[in-house]
């Protein structure tokens, strides 16, 4: 299934972008063809997040980031959310219009070649798409809390559910094993409307969830929360 369309590749501009950060010179290397970033558990998402964001700002389709586990997972659906705080921040600024970033994850495998292994590895990719920022909208629908312990099959069927009878759906997770479900979750569901003549996105932001949400007797804490939306094929 296509991960959503993006923007196509262009030439880089003579003075470059100006918003980009240190670091984030990606042209050479889209321009080989190779706009895949690979996340592990101890990747620094901040960083991942200043590349995702100079790519949304400049005329090149956005990463497509590369997971193997939980950990690694988690660091990639950070860095979006982190990714789509700076380019809000920059749209607020008002000197130019920035885009959104929605997400398509998607199962994959990787050979023994890209992995360093004889056998094959499953792995999920984050694929990444520009989108144009909307202001939000007050809806009512559907919040599922997510666990390490959630069944992602059966959580993937509700989110099917409940996006063909027209409902939003948000889940919210705390944890690098409850985001890794609510992502294979989402996976799973596009892969149960792909013949629908829908498709399934999301976008991830950070959330605070207050004490007696958590029952942790800790103060608030902070979550993940994945807006699922849906698109017409």
């Amino acid at each position: 299934m296509p991960g959503g369309p993006g923007q196509h590749a262009g030439r880089r501009p003579a003075n470059g972008d100006p918003e980009a950060k240190p670091g984030s010179d990606f042209w050479d290397r889209v321009q080989r063809g190779n706009n895949t970033t690979k996340v592990g558990g101890n990747t620094n998402s901040r960083e991942v997040a200043s590349q995702l964001a100079a790519q949304a700002r400049a005329a090149v389709d956005c990463p497509t980031l590369q997971c193997v586990g939980p950990t690694s997972i988690n660091q990639a659906v950070k860095a979006v959310a982190i990714a789509r705080t700076y380019l809000f921040q920059s749209d607020q600024s008002g000197s130019s219009s920035h885009p959104d970033l929605t997400v398509y994850p998607e199962f994959v495998k990787l050979d023994g070649q890209q992995i360093g292994r004889e056998e094959q590895l499953s792995a999920v990719q984050l694929v990444i798409s520009k989108r144009t920022r909307r202001p939000s909208v007050d809806k009512e629908g559907r919040s599922l809390k997510v666990s390490k312990d959630t069944e992602a099959k059966s959580l993937a069927g509700a989110i099917a559910s409940c996006t063909r009878e027209g409902s939003r759906v948000e889940l919210t997770a705390i944890g690098a094993g409850s985001v890794n479900q609510a992502i294979k979750a989402v996976a799973i569901a596009r892969q149960y409307v792909e013949e629908e003549a829908i498709d399934l996105c999301c976008r991830p932001e950070f959330v605070e969830i207050a004490d007696g949400q958590v029952g942790d007797g800790g103060g608030p804490t902070s979550a993940l929360r994945l807006i699922v939306l849906v698109e017409q094929c």
